[in-house]
Parts: structure tokens; C-alpha cells; sequence
């Protein structure tokens, strides 16, 4: 259900064609709602009177600035915002005339605001990466690669992820330990979003139950939140599930997670996932 949250760039893996977006460019005329949200991304301002724009571009080169030094965490969040920004600058007239397509998905009416909210958020803010030039894989990949050589523990998990770099027993088992003993939520939160992609299906230790089942990645995942991972209804995370899967609820990660969930008894057993997870985090 959350899989696409994982690897944005490795999802959206159909063919480039020589224009660079994914299968070639979409035919789409031009759309009222992508006018709306063309306009609202333009036109928002800081609460300091400044186009919103200057303040994005001087973020964006700020963190990369702070990454180009060393700053591991710095590099696994340049990582994070190119992977954000591959699907809408890959080609960014497709992404706003798109934006019919995905209006035509939601069913809820309410929801629609939202959408237009969160693509005209992400449009502005893709807007200031490079200029909203296309972001090359090896953008994502590699500033992943150099957070993990500095010792981000979360870009270690997803730089596993995009090299399908496979664990043995013995190296997941170490790595849970690292993981658990961390009191990273962003650490906590990769281990759940990369879980099914790193790990065998048995790591050995106290954990070992909690890495296996239908929601075991979900469970890292709420746990991360709940230490304070950005899953909020505003945040970076639920803008990417809006836009590539719809829900465009309004609702945090975990009141998402639990409404699609098919019966009590799913909810019951992620509540008792997270619950052992962070008891074993708490030590």
C-alpha cells in the first residue's frame, strides 16, 4: 500500500523516452486546476513580504551548501528532496497537466483542495531545485551513498534499497541492533520503508517477529513517526502519498494507514507492532 512512499525514483521506472519523462510525454490539454495551482505556486509570498520563491531557492542552497561540506544528515536530506522532485521535474508541464488525471481519481470532493494544495507545494518547491531542472538517478542515489559513508544510519537503509543489496542473517541482525539502539526516527522510519527490499526473512534477535507479516514494514514506520518523523498532514510524506496514490485525506501517516486498513483486527495487531517496537527501542 505505502510501497511507492519507498524509493520515488525507483518507482517511476517506466522507460524514459529521449524528453525524459517516463513513457514519453502525456497528451494532456490544458487544464483549469493546473492553471490554479501554476498560479497559486507563482504567486505565494514568505511572511516577510519576499516572493516565497527567493526564500525556496536560498533553503534548497543552504542544504546543499551544508551537504557539499559533509554534513551526513544534511546529504540524506538533499537525498530526500531530489527523490522528491524526480517525478515532477523529470517533466514539469506533464506533471501539471497530469493533474486532471489525478483529480479524476479522487472521489472525495473534500479531497480536492488538497491535491491542488499539496501539487501546488511540491511545484514551487521542485521549482527551486537546480532551477527545476530534471534530476538525474544518480542525484538521489549518490547523495545517499555519501550520507551512508559519513554515518547516517537512515541514508545507510536506503542506499541498501537502491542497490537491492540484499542482507545475510548475520548483517541484518547487526544492523536491527544499530537500528534499535539509534533513537533515530528517521533511522527507525527506513528500516520499516526499506524493510522488504534489505532483510532476509528471518534476522535472528528479539525483533525477529516483528519483520515479517503483511504490516511489518507499516510498523517501523508508525514507530519512526511516533519518535518524531516528519508524518504529519502537511509534511514531505504525506505530500508524495497525495500525489502518487491519492490519499489526499489530510490525515497524519498513522490515521491514514489505520483507515485503510480492512478490519479492527489489522489495527489491533499494528498498534501491538509499534507498541513491541518501541519497547525494544526504549531498552
Amino acid at each position: 500500500m505505502v510501497a511507492a512512499v519507498v524509493g520515488i525514483a525507483l518507482w517511476w521506472t517506466a522507460p524514459a523516452t529521449q524528453g525524459g519523462a517516463p513513457g514519453g510525454k502525456a497528451q494532456v490539454g490544458p487544464s483549469a486546476v493546473a492553471a490554479t495551482v501554476r498560479a497559486n505556486a507563482t504567486e505565494s509570498r514568505s511572511s516577510q513580504g519576499r516572493p516565497a520563491e527567493v526564500d525556496r531557492v536560498k533553503a534548497f542552497e543552504d542544504l546543499k551548501q551544508r551537504a557539499k561540506a559533509g554534513d551526513a544528515v544534511a546529504q540524506r536530506l538533499l537525498a530526500e528532496t531530489y527523490e522528491g522532485c524526480y517525478f515532477v521535474n523529470i517533466d514539469r508541464e506533464n506533471f501539471m497537466g497530469s493533474l486532471d488525471f489525478y483529480r479524476q481519481m479522487i472521489r472525495a470532493p473534500a479531497q480536492l483542495p488538497v491535491l491542488e494544495q499539496v501539487a501546488a507545494e511540491r511545484f514551487a518547491q521542485c521549482g527551486a531545485v537546480d532551477g527545476g531542472a530534471i534530476v538525474p538517478m544518480q542525484l538521489v542515489t549518490g547523495w545517499y551513498a555519501q550520507a551512508a559513508e559519513n554515518g547516517d544510519l537512515a541514508a545507510r537503509l536506503m542506499d541498501n534499497a537502491f542497490k537491492r543489496k540484499r542482507l545475510d542473517t548475520a548483517e541484518a541482525a547487526e544492523q536491527l541492533e544499530e537500528v534499535l539502539g539509534s533513537n533515530d526516527p528517521a533511522a527507525v522510519f527506513a528500516m520499516g520503508s526499506t524493510l522488504h527490499s534489505n532483510y532476509p526473512a528471518s534476522a535472528g534477535g528479539p525483533a525477529e517477529g516483528l519483520m515479517t507479516g503483511e504490516h511489518a514494514g507499516e510498523a517501523w514506520m508508525v514507530a519512526g513517526c511516533r519518535m518524531g518523523y516528519d508524518c504529519g498532514p502537511s509534511g514531505k510524506l504525506m505530500g508524495t502519498l497525495c500525489l502518487i496514490q491519492n490519499a489526499c485525506t489530510g490525515e497524519d501517516f498513522e490515521a491514514y494507514l489505520k483507515r485503510a486498513m480492512m478490519d479492527e483486527a489489522e489495527r489491533r495487531d499494528l498498534e501491538r507492532r509499534v507498541t513491541e517496537i518501541l519497547r525494544l527501542i526504549e531498552g
